[in-house]
Parts: C-alpha cells; sequence; structure tokens
C-alpha cells in the first residue's frame, strides 16, 4: 500500500478489527465522509476526552454525512472495554498486529514510544484523502473546530441542525 505525504490522494485502504474483534474496512465508508481518528492509547486521559468529546457531538458531525473511526495500537479487549465504560458508539479499531502497520501507512507512528501520534484524516465520500492534522505535541488533543472547519470544507456549509458554534 502506498504512504500518504500529503493530501488529495486516495486514501489508504486497511482493514482492522474492531472492539467486538470484526473486521472494519475503511472503504466499507465509500459515500460516507470519514474523520478517522488516530490516538496514542486507549484509558489515558487526553484520549478519553478527546474521544468523549467527539461522542458528544456525533450527530452534528453526522450532520455532515460523516462517521468517525478511531485507530490505536491497543487490542480488541481494551478497545471494547473503554468504549463500554466511555459509552463511545463509533468503531474503534486495533492497529494492534501487526504493530501500527496503520499508523506507519498513515505516517503517524511513533516508533520510539509504539504508539500512533495524535491525528485526524478527513476522508470524503469518493475515498480520497482531503486533509490532515497531526498534533506537535501528543498530549494535546485537537478542538472541535478542527474536525467542523475539515467537515465543513469538504461538505460546504454547516447543516442547519447542528448543535456545534
Amino acid at each position: 500500500m502506498a504512504s500518504l505525504s500529503y493530501p488529495n490522494k486516495p486514501a489508504v485502504d486497511f482493514t482492522l478489527p474492531n472492539g467486538e474483534a470484526q473486521p472494519v474496512k475503511l472503504s466499507g465508508y465509500r459515500g460516507k465522509n470519514v474523520v478517522l481518528s488516530f490516538y496514542p492509547a486507549d484509558w489515558s486521559p487526553v484520549c478519553t476526552s478527546e474521544l468523549s468529546l467527539i461522542q458528544e457531538v456525533l450527530d452534528d458531525i453526522r450532520g455532515y454525512n460523516a462517521e468517525v473511526l478511531g485507530v490505536s495500537v491497543d487490542n480488541t479487549y481494551s478497545h471494547r472495554a473503554w468504549a463500554e465504560r466511555q459509552h463511545l458508539t463509533f468503531p474503534l479499531l486495533s492497529d494492534f498486529w501487526p504493530h501500527g502497520e496503520v499508523a506507519r501507512q498513515y505516517e503517524v507512528f511513533r516508533e520510539k514510544d509504539g504508539i500512533s501520534e495524535r491525528a485526524l484524516f478527513f476522508i470524503d465520500e469518493t475515498g480520497m484523502l482531503r486533509e490532515r492534522w497531526v498534533s506537535e505535541d501528543p498530549a494535546i488533543a485537537p478542538g472541535l473546530n478542527i474536525i467542523f472547519d475539515a467537515l465543513e470544507r469538504i461538505q460546504g456549509a454547516r447543516p442547519k441542525e447542528a448543535r456545534y458554534a
């Protein structure tokens, strides 16, 4: 699979197991915009806050014909338990084995730490990578404005029913 170095290229397709160990294929979301959220680790404070905030505005994100996929190197058991504990309803995908392979393909694997960077990739409904955001410091989560601004650029004007301002 190809490496990504800049947007407006086809997103690298992958299949990873979710918390129920069921395969999820990125290309299965064609026809929807996708917010692909790489995060360092389940159970960490910053990741907990980041994904909980995304869960709170998930209906608004879906107003842009978009779905969220979370990806970390944690295993499926950890994903299932953490999603249940945090009441997360979007898929958490395990990039556990081969360890960090998808994060490497998206150029966000932190080799020295064995985790991914905190990063967002915005993929349009045709499967094209339109934008990416990578944190300079994995201890800092993205603001929700990063997600909604990118979705607006992909989809057009903000839907009227969106609660986020």
